[in-house]
């Protein structure tokens, strides 16, 4: 990868800059604070990206090159090649306006960075492994940890899989990570078991006080129906009398009715006899005062005078017949006399027994028809008293059969209830052992484990080759830049790296200051052609050889001159310049 060109829009200190660059060496020089250092973290941005802590106490990367009076303006681009294409790489820093933007200049296709097309130009070598190898910042001269698990992935992929696909720590931290979310699967599956049990338990305990309540209520209403029908009995009780009363009532009323009844007939029959007697009495009167000797001696007198006068004879009877006739007259007279005597004898008689047999039916039926009125005046108080009692049987009666069917409905709901709460009581029993997720969670996790440790044990007793050959190119990177002085550079899983002289191993913090620089400068190149092996990128290396001496500088810009990569030397210094120009070494130089 070769960086053509860079533009600068705002990054730290530096605005509206515009450089370009040597496909070999180039040499970056400038005084104190001339913006070098900032000049190569843009460099690196560009490639990786740049990204805001969100610690706000703490002074980042970002937070250190933001400028502070235009964010928006926090971007640039740089124009590389690699595979004999050229691309524009475009980046908007600002956290509010993030942007990159990827094209091919010479088809113009835009290409997707998020998809990874970005990582793939770049030789997918991250950035944690960038940082601790080619790029090399003021006084960071020895690694982070991360370089080490870095090789200990790449010791793992060529001992395991012969390629560069497979990332032990990665596998191992993704192993661990499933691991961790099983764990807090499982005991999120636990915790939901125990809030399971807990929400059963609440709903069995609410569901044995509803069975006590209903049962309660049961058991009142048992009471209450009880008493309606106490209730019902004493009004039974109550009504009997009244009852026989009034069926004695009725019965007397009929009696008395039947006595009436008995009486007005009697008192019809007796009218009907007397004024039948009463016109035989008349034909009988007619005929007492009606009498033949009468009639014969009003006829005599009558026909006297004729007789007297038609006959001659008849003179001398005629006083005699006269006589006679008066006395037929006087002789009727006194008869009919008699008879109507008798007559009238007869109906003061009949009257006066007539008298007597009215005023007794009179006096019968005035008792009878007074007692009629007052057993009907009973039997009407006593018809009110049956109907209030009947209303209060019907009453009781109804109540009767509501308690019955809310009976019915509470035993209904009891046993529903039961039934639950049986269920609930199986669900807690069920509850109480692990669920079958959790066991499949509890499998998952032991085989996670048991995969780590077997990876693990796989990597500790995996071969040396790769070990040896960084060995080999870190002692010959240092045997080169310290003319052949040290020649032995080993890695330690206890110590990181270590010199190796007659014998003895040393780390390289017991050695000087320029020594101990030169030993991770190998340790770093080597390390960085080992995770770089797709694509040569380019050497940042800002003031990495100031504790170097004139000759091991020389020596060491000899094997930078012979590397693929793209050399960036930030100094301060002319040494380096006027070392290259003694070797003979072409390099561009950019004054800040």
């Amino acid at each position: 990868m070769i960086i053509r060109q860079a533009e600068i829009q705002k990054f730290g200190k530096l605005e509206k800059e515009q450089y370009r660059f040597s496909p070999q060496i180039n040499i970056i020089y400038g005084p104190n604070e001339s913006g070098k250092s900032t000049l190569m973290q843009f460099l690196k941005a560009m490639m990786y990206g740049l990204e805001k802590s969100r610690v706000r106490k703490t002074l980042d990367t970002y937070k250190k090159y933001e400028p502070w009076d235009a964010p928006a303006y926090f971007a640039g681009s740089i124009v590389f090649e690699t595979g004999e294409q050229q691309f524009l790489l475009e980046r908007n820093f600002y956290y509010k306006e993030k942007s990159t933007r990827l094209v091919n200049i010479r088809d113009g296709e835009e290409l997707s960075v998020e998809c990874g097309d970005l990582d793939m130009l770049l030789g997918n070598v991250s950035a944690g492994a960038y940082e601790n190898t080619f790029c090399i910042g003021q006084e960071q001269s020895v690694p982070g940890r991360e370089l080490g698990v870095l090789l200990e992935d790449e010791r793992s992929n060529l001992a395991q899989t012969g390629s560069g696909d497979f990332s032990l720590s990665k596998a191992l931290q993704n192993l661990e990570q499933k691991r961790k979310s099983k764990e807090k699967q499982k005991k999120e599956l636990e915790q939901q078991r125990l809030t399971d049990i807990r929400q059963l338990e609440v709903k069995q305990q609410m569901m044995e006080a509803d069975i006590a309540a209903l049962k309660a209520q049961q058991e009142k209403q048992g009471t209450r129906k009880q008493n309606v029908q106490e209730q019902v009995k004493q009004l039974k009780q109550a009504a009997e009398p009244v009852l026989s009363e009034y069926r004695t009532v009725c019965r007397r009323e009929q009696e008395l009715q039947k006595v009436v009844r008995q009486v007005q007939l009697n008192t019809g029959r007796k009218h009907l006899k007397k004024e039948k007697e009463q016109r035989q009495q008349q034909k009988s009167e007619h005929r007492a005062g009606f009498s033949p000797l009468l009639l014969l001696g009003v006829a005599g007198l009558i026909l006297a005078p004729i007789l007297r006068a038609s006959l001659d004879g008849f003179q001398k009877i005629a006083p005699i017949l006269n006589v006679i006739c008066i006395a037929f007259i006087l002789a009727g007279l006194i008869l009919a006399y008699g008879r109507q005597k008798k007559v009238q004898e007869a109906e003061t008689e009949a009257a006066e027994e007539d008298a007597g047999v009215a005023y007794g039916d009179e006096e019968v039926y005035q008792k009878a028809a007074k007692q009629l009125a007052s057993f009907q005046q009973k039997k009407s108080a006593l018809e009110q008293q049956i109907e209030t009692f009947q209303e209060q049987k019907k009453a009781l009666q109804m109540q009767e059969a509501r308690q019955e069917g809310s009976g019915d409905q509470i035993i209904g709901q009891i046993q529903e209830k039961e039934v639950e709460a049986a269920n609930l009581t199986e669900q807690l029993q069920e509850l109480q052992f692990q669920t079958a997720q959790e066991k499949v969670a509890d499998q998952d996790i032991q085989a996670l484990a048991l995969a780590a440790d077997t990876m693990q044990r796989l990597a500790s007793g995996m071969s040396k080759t790769l070990e040896h050959v960084l060995n080999r190119e870190m002692s010959e990177i240092l045997s080169q830049i310290t003319g052949n002085v040290h020649g032995q550079l080993q890695v330690s899983e206890e110590q990181g790296i270590v010199l190796s002289e007659h014998q003895k191993s040393r780390a390289p913090e017991a050695y000087s200051q320029g020594t101990k620089q030169q030993a991770y400068f190998a340790y770093r190149m080597a390390a960085g052609k080992l995770l770089a092996k797709e694509e040569a990128l380019p050497f940042l290396l800002d003031e990495a050889f100031a504790g170097y001496d004139t000759e091991r500088l020389r020596q060491t810009l000899r094997w930078l001159a012979r590397q693929e990569n793209q050399i960036f030397l930030f100094t301060c210094r002319e040494m380096e310049a006027e070392v290259l120009r003694e070797e003979g070494i072409p390099f561009s130089e950019i004054h800040m």
